[in-house]
């Protein structure tokens, strides 16, 4: 993976935010994460051009922090006049909001899904108004902003059998680095009718995987999924603030309702949700940067081998609120052992794609770790099926473990793999 990483963790104004920057794979690009607890992540993308350094924004972060914003890329060693562009993952005003002093005092182009014009130039809704705050999204119009068209883009990119519609043609970052903006596929429920996926690689193709080509390593490519794929919403957070938030939020979704001006929030486990299975199964392993939250390790691993009792119950056409009891039933039992079967098959196939792609077995009782170690918190439902998640991967380990049919390579492997998560509270 990518190395000279390292993270602060600051105050600002009783803020808490986190800071990251690390050296990315290509020897050229450095990324640092602007990781706020209230507010979305901004990542910036540094790199040689024409013998200066310019920068590339991924989401544009909260105006709440418009007073410190600047002086806070200054002291990461990012010059705003340097700022090239600046990509909006979704219209949301925590993603968004500084786009504007962004754009404005360096001149950068804002790029944006062409739904995103509606945003900026139409006229916004009671509801959407309600959640905007202060923010004023027809500032926007003042800044230079290409509305990209997925109709007018050089084809899709099929991700885990979906076709992401890219909406340009991959663009260079330094001398061998490769930015790509794919539009989320429409579906009948959307987290935002603007929403778009960056992927980030040192080499032209991120999204094909399985071929190994100058030391290349699928963890050296990155997808910014703005609010797409999160382990950690944003309401799900502790802190005592955070609790005042979510009742506040409560009351108001009550006083909409009882005043018939709307429903409460629709489930977000069911927006785009063939594009989030999409991405869950589409990498053998890929770095995820949300928008909100921390860095998280994306691999098709969880969802073709760690399959939780609700992920079972969507499997059998069920409501993935209903009852796991009907799956102890007779008619389900010889069904769920074969999925129990494949999945373990599944598994062993992974392992031995990660060792064809050079990650040594030490490498890979590390990925392993941190995957058991990321499937943890979220939501009440998201934790119980995490909780199950982590339990199928310690049970896989210890049946590898003692197959004889396998090799003693992963035999070891498997072994070691346990020491280390029986380490893991």
């Amino acid at each position: 993976m990518s190395g000279n990483s390292h993270t602060f963790t600051r105050r600002t104004g009783g803020e808490p935010y986190a800071i990251t920057k690390e050296r990315l794979s290509d020897g050229d690009t450095d990324l640092t994460g602007f990781l706020f607890r209230y507010g979305a992540n901004i990542f910036v993308l540094s790199y040689t051009k024409d013998g200066a350094r310019k920068h590339t924004f991924v989401d544009a972060g909260d105006s709440r922090y418009q007073d410190r914003m600047l002086p806070m890329l200054v002291e990461n060693g990012i010059e705003p006049a340097g700022i090239e562009r600046i990509i909006i993952t979704h219209r949301h005003p925590d993603h968004c909001g500084l786009a504007y002093l962004l754009a404005r005092d360096s001149g950068a182009k804002i790029m944006a899904h062409a739904n995103f014009r509606h945003f900026v130039e139409g006229t916004i809704g009671h509801e959407e108004r309600r959640w905007l705050g202060g923010f004023n999204p027809s500032r926007l119009r003042e800044c230079n902003i290409e509305y990209l068209a997925p109709s007018t883009g050089p084809g899709p990119v099929n991700i885990g059998g979906v076709d992401f519609p890219s909406l340009v043609e991959p663009m260079a970052l330094g001398e061998v680095g490769r930015l790509q903006i794919l539009a989320c596929p429409d579906a009948e429920q959307m987290h935002s009718p603007d929403q778009v996926v960056v992927l980030y690689s040192p080499r032209g193709n991120s999204h094909r995987q399985e071929k190994t080509q100058d030391g290349y390593r699928p963890t050296d490519d990155i997808v910014f999924p703005g609010d797409l794929w999160l382990m950690k919403g944003p309401m799900f957070y502790r802190g005592v603030r955070d609790i005042s938030r979510q009742v506040r939020y409560g009351l108001r979704q009550v006083r909409g309702m009882l005043s018939g001006r709307n429903m409460f929030r629709r489930d977000p486990r069911v927006q785009d949700s063939q594009a989030k299975e999409a991405l869950k199964r589409g990498f053998s392993l890929v770095r995820v940067e949300p928008g909100h939250g921390e860095e998280f390790l994306g691999s098709r691993l969880i969802p073709g081998s760690l399959l939780a009792d609700r992920d079972l119950l969507v499997r059998f056409g069920y409501s993935m609120n209903a009852s796991t009891a009907v799956l102890k039933s007779d008619e389900l039992a010889p069904k769920i052992s074969a999925i129990r079967e494949q999945g373990y098959a599944n598994f062993s196939s992974e392992l031995s794609v990660w060792r064809d792609l050079g990650y040594t077995p030490e490498e890979i009782t590390g990925l392993l770790v941190r995957i058991y170690s990321e499937q943890n918190g979220g939501g009440p439902l998201v934790e119980q099926d995490r909780k199950q998640r982590r339990k199928r991967l310690r049970d896989t380990m210890a049946r590898l473990r003692d197959d004889e049919a396998s090799s003693g390579e992963m035999r070891q492997l498997a072994e070691s793999t346990l020491a280390e998560l029986r380490h893991i509270a």
